[in-house]
């Protein structure tokens, strides 16, 4: 209990114990003090009580003041005293009270009635001894000297002044110590009013008027405002003296200021009881509470007069008991109890207090008691229990705990005051090492300093902030943490402290840069960025990974990377690594014994390692590592990707030599295909300007060979190619190109030529290499051919002209006869002419409607049924029948009328499938080959969009068909285009894939959907053995590349059953050709269907 509590303990009201300054305080007032139960039994007497009647205060406990009184005066006090109780009014009466010598004497007593007082509920009665008052009237009336002697020896202050000026004609030396002077003849003849204030001049000359009326008066205070400079207060009771002279009034006055500072002591003292925050409870010797103060009423929810003269038990029951020892200890030497209770409320509620239990003792209190001083600290143990449990939680939690000072912020600050064991096992360091040093500890070297700038900003705001930042540990590994700041702010609102927690994301961090750097090392693939490039971005990533783990990557047994901290002993490493690799390619992974060979990676902290290699591909990838346990699953996840990828390089590389082998060389006959010819073509023009040799240009056309086709088929029709290629090639010089211009035309290009007669005798060679014949399965092959020859730099002087020129004369050649040969002449132009007419003829078929729209079924692998058709153009000619595609479309795409065939094919065939589903058939996808110049008009999405609103159709049922060449005009506006047809839910396929330009590039630059690989790569799995590389792996790469990019695969041109299960066992997506449906009119379409539904494949 506090010093303050302590003190209050003994400041209890006056109505119901003395403290020992109470009791010399009131006992050094004049009159007596009596407080009387309301039955008139003296439960209090004050010291004064002694010196007037001869009883000592506890004499008189328990006695009825009737007792006292003179059997004549008993029936006027008891009048007396039920007249103050039932009016409530100051009551004055004089009576004889017995004296303990056995005299009586006369006393003047003012009764005041307290009953229904809660703090008194008694009657306090004032007492004063006039005995010598009267003794000195008697003796005036008997002998001056006596009655002098009487005044001058008064304790009390005597005075006689004039009525009504109030002129002081006498005052005895205890008046003149009142007023402030040593010889009471100073005050002769000074009017009473010199020494009081304006304020109580009224009040003294009212109260001589009413006692010249001759009423009874209560006593009066006035303020003497003496001449020492004190201001005293008297209480002043007064009669008027009536004589031959002028009339006087005596007054007779005490002293009470002292009497009213104790008062005043004794109020404030009740009213900080009332106000303070601890409950104050007095009980008496028996354990009844005689007293509460506000706050214990309102601790306990009661009302105090309620449980005065209760036991302690109506306001609680306590655990532990300390009461009763207390309570029948009163007599002893007890120091009373200190300590926390539980108080049990009566009902039900229980709180915790903090108690202090002290005994009063018989000089305090009565017959003694106990005072007990009770503070609730139910919240504050609530709180501290809280906070135990949130330290528990903080020490125990998952998430690394921080709390830093709030200042200073900068350099060297922030520091550390707390850290949890979290926090330690996060960072390996031990909390001691933690507190006391700045949080910069924790940052290193990749901490990313726009993260630390948002948070420094946050603590200097101290505003909450949320962030992802960088650490490291004690041995320098980086840790990523998910942080969050919080601000401790006091009551003040001053920051004082702030908390920051972490979680470690180390996990998901790498799991996002795994994925980030997978993603980059494929575009790096797409982007035909070189293989020491790429297989540096493979060891970035796995060192990124795991820092602490040394890599090496050999791609093809000539690409190496390594770790960076090996730059040193790359030199020394790679033989030994690819001796290792290459000795043990067909097992994987191989352990590494450090301990032997590989004992100098020691000094770079690891002691293990593992080698996997990529079978057939002279690929390798070595890990060396620190950990004993190692592999952990995140290890071997982690290497899952990482060989996954390191295949898929491999692949890459493989696929890539493949495609760019394919880029410029025929995929069937091996020959350089049109692109190499052309760059060929320019060097040699080139060669020849600087050398003024000739070019020659032999454009060769096989005669009949589409019969080949049309009746032995294309496989057939493939084998004769080849075999003509081989022909001749034979036939060509050294310093030759021998290139395959389409599907049955050759190039022979001849530099540095001095005589143009070599070329002739070069055509008749190749004329002559097809006299043989070629026998396949029991049939006989002989064809012709025609060669048109350009010379630079007579036909032209660059490369369109010199093979514009070299097809005019070979189709005059074709023309004119065949198997013959003949030089470019303007006139043989007409050609040109001629393809001018079938244009003006083109644009005359679709006014006529001699087009129509053919459909072939594809069938999907997946749900062995035929899910969509691609439509296909069809001229039908008034004069010629049936002309090919071949034939008129390259016309429409040289001009206009290939966007309005396009849009027409477009809108015919959308048309179509919303005609079948309204016969009753399910919808079909339909494919729709859209050109270069289609897809590059900027109205062309919008034309999609309206078709797909005439029509019906949902968009997620068209399919357009795009090829490479949409990339070489506008590449962006083209990926632009394609993004708008996507998001309206149109599917976006790659049609002849592989024979065109970078393919690769494309299909990382565009959203597709599907992927269509061209019938050469479909008629190329017959073969035994490609004249370049095998075949089935390169298209087996191709299927496997688009699957890992999200697209499907079809595979067109399928016409044979070793096709179709080769390409079932790569994975092909949808087979289309002639073995599944030849191009059919709309009204055949669901008839084949159906037709097709029967069988379990479509050629069972």
């Amino acid at each position: 209990m506090t010093d303050d509590a302590a003190l209050s303990s003994t400041s209890l009201p006056i109505d119901i114990l003395s403290t020992t300054a109470l009791t010399t305080i009131v006992g050094c007032l004049a009159e007596f003090v009596l407080i009387l139960t309301p039955d008139y039994i003296i439960y209090f007497a004050n010291q004064t009580v002694t010196t007037l009647l001869g009883y000592s205060p506890t004499d008189l406990h328990h006695k009825s003041l009737l007792e006292l009184a003179h059997p004549d005066d008993q029936a006027g006090l008891q009048q007396a005293l039920q007249s103050s109780v039932q009016q409530c009014i100051r009551q004055p009466i004089r009576v004889r009270l017995h004296h303990a010598d056995g005299g009586w004497r006369i006393c003047e007593l003012i009764l005041c009635n307290h009953c229904t007082d809660p703090k008194i509920k008694g009657i306090i009665v004032n007492g004063y001894d006039v005995t010598a008052l009267l003794a000195a009237d008697h003796a005036l009336r008997h002998s001056d000297l006596r009655y002098r002697q009487l005044l001058e020896l008064a304790p009390w202050m005597i005075l006689i002044s004039s009525f009504p000026a109030g002129i002081i004609r006498y005052c005895n030396p205890a008046g003149a110590r009142i007023f402030g002077v040593s010889d009471p003849a100073e005050l002769i003849n000074e009017p009473l009013t010199a020494f009081i204030s304006g304020e109580e001049h009224e009040q003294m000359h009212q109260r001589r008027v009413e006692l010249s009326e001759g009423k009874t008066l209560e006593p009066a205070r006035y303020h003497i405002y003496a001449r020492d400079q004190v201001v005293r207060v008297i209480e002043t009771q007064g009669v008027l003296i009536e004589g031959s002279g002028e009339r006087q009034v005596l007054t007779i006055g005490h002293d009470v200021t002292d009497r009213i500072e104790a008062e005043r002591q004794l109020n404030l003292r009740a009213r900080v009881l009332t106000q303070i925050q601890e409950a104050v409870i007095v009980t008496d010797q028996s354990g009844a509470i005689v007293y509460l103060n506000d706050m214990a009423a309102y601790l306990y929810g009661v009302n105090p007069q309620a449980v005065i003269h209760q036991p302690l038990s109506r306001l609680f029951t306590a655990e532990p008991l300390p009461y009763q020892s207390l309570q029948t200890s009163t007599n002893s030497s007890m120091q009373g109890w200190r300590g926390e209770l539980i108080h049990r409320l009566p009902d039900g509620r229980s709180m915790i207090v903090e108690a202090s239990i002290d005994p009063l003792y018989h000089n305090e209190m009565v017959n003694g008691g106990t005072l007990i001083v009770v503070r609730d600290i139910t919240a504050r143990k609530q709180a501290e229990e809280r906070l135990r449990l949130l330290e528990s939680v903080v020490v125990h939690t998952n998430d690394a705990v921080l709390i830093l000072d709030a200042e200073p912020l900068h350099t060297p600050g922030p520091f550390i005051r707390y850290a949890n064991a979290a926090c330690s096992r996060l960072t390996d360091y031990a909390s001691h090492e933690l507190i006391g040093r700045s949080l910069r500890i924790l940052h290193g070297p990749a901490t990313n300093p726009d993260a630390l700038a948002k948070l420094w900003t946050a603590m200097e705001q101290h505003t909450p902030i949320r962030l992802e930042l960088l650490y490291y540990t004690r041995t320098g590994a980086p840790i990523w943490v998910d942080a969050s700041l919080s601000p401790v702010i006091n009551e003040s609102g001053i920051a004082t402290h702030m908390i920051l927690l972490h979680r470690d994301i180390s996990a998901q961090k790498l799991a996002v840069f795994l994925e980030q750097d997978r993603s980059e090392l494929l575009a790096l693939l797409l982007q035909h960025a070189s293989i020491k490039t790429i297989l540096d971005k493979l060891v970035a990533l796995i060192e990124r990974q795991r820092p602490n783990w040394l890599v090496w990557a050999v791609i093809n047994n000539h690409a190496v990377a390594y770790s960076s901290r090996l730059a040193e002993e790359s030199e020394q490493t790679a033989p030994r690594l690819r001796q290792c690799i290459f000795h043990h390619k067909d097992k994987q992974p191989i352990a590494i014994d450090l301990r032997t060979q590989w004992e100098w990676l020691h000094h770079y902290g690891v002691t293990h390692g593992l080698i996997w290699s990529i079978t057939g591909s002279n690929s390798a990838l070595a890990i060396f590592y620190p950990q004993t346990d190692w592999p952990s699953e995140s290890d071997q996840a982690l290497l899952r990707v990482v060989t996954d990828l390191l295949h898929l390089i491999a692949n890459h590389v493989h696929l890539n030599t493949q495609l760019q082998y394919q880029v410029r060389y025929d995929a069937l006959t091996g020959l350089p295909n049109r692109n190499l010819l052309q760059e060929r073509i320019a060097l040699a023009i080139d060669n020849a300007r600087e050398q003024h040799h000739l070019v020659a240009l032999l454009f060769i056309d096989l005669d009949g060979f589409k019969q080949v086709n049309d009746s032995l088929g294309h496989p057939v029709g493939d084998r004769f190619l080849k075999h003509v290629s081989q022909a001749f090639a034979a036939c060509a010089r050294p310093q030759d190109t021998l290139g395959r211009m389409g599907d049955d035309e050759f190039l022979l290009l001849m530099p540095d030529l001095p005589d143009a007669r070599l070329a002739d005798i070069a055509a008749q060679r190749l004329l002559d290499a097809l006299q043989t014949p070629y026998v396949y399965d029991g049939h006989e092959l002989r064809l012709t051919a025609s060669i048109g020859i350009s010379l630079f730099p007579r036909d032209g002087v660059d490369v369109v002209t010199l093979l514009k020129n070299a097809d005019s004369a070979m189709h005059r050649a074709k023309e004119l006869k065949r198997s013959g040969f003949l030089h470019y002449r303007p006139e043989h132009s007409r050609r040109a002419y001629t393809r001018l007419a079938l244009e003006a003829q083109l644009r005359r078929a679709l006014e006529r409607h001699e087009l129509v729209v053919y459909y072939q079924p594809q069938y999907d692998l997946v749900s062995e049924g035929i899910t969509g058709v691609e439509a296909l153009v069809r001229w039908n000619h008034p004069q010629r029948g049936p002309i090919a595609p071949g034939e008129f479309v390259p016309i429409a795409e040289e001009s206009d009328l290939i966007i309005e065939i396009g849009s027409w094919v477009l809108r015919e065939a959308c048309r179509q499938a919303m005609a079948w589903q309204q016969a009753g058939y399910p919808l079909l996808r339909i494919s729709v080959n859209v050109s270069a110049r289609q897809l590059l008009r900027p109205e062309f999405v919008a034309e999609v969009a309206a078709v797909l609103h005439a029509t019906g159709l949902p968009a997620q049922y068209l399919e357009l068909e795009i090829t490479e060449g949409v990339m070489l005009d506008d590449p962006i506006f083209a990926a632009h285009q394609i993004d708008q047809l996507r998001q309206m839910g149109v599917r976006i396929a790659l049609d002849d894939f592989g024979t065109g330009y970078s393919s690769l590039a494309y299909l990382r630059q565009l959203r597709l959907d599907a992927l269509k690989i061209d019938q050469a790569f479909v008629r190329a799995i017959d073969e035994q053995q490609n004249v370049v590389t095998n075949s089935r792996a390169l298209l087996r790469a191709i299927i496997n590349l688009a699957h890992s990019l999200g697209l499907a695969v079809i595979a067109e041109g399928v016409e044979t059953n070793e096709q179709r299960t080769a390409l079932i066992s790569m994975s092909c997506d949808v087979l289309q050709g002639y073995l599944i449906a030849h191009p059919i009119p709309a009204d055949e379409v669901w008839p084949t269907i159906i037709r097709l539904k029967g069988r379990h494949t479509p050629t069972d």
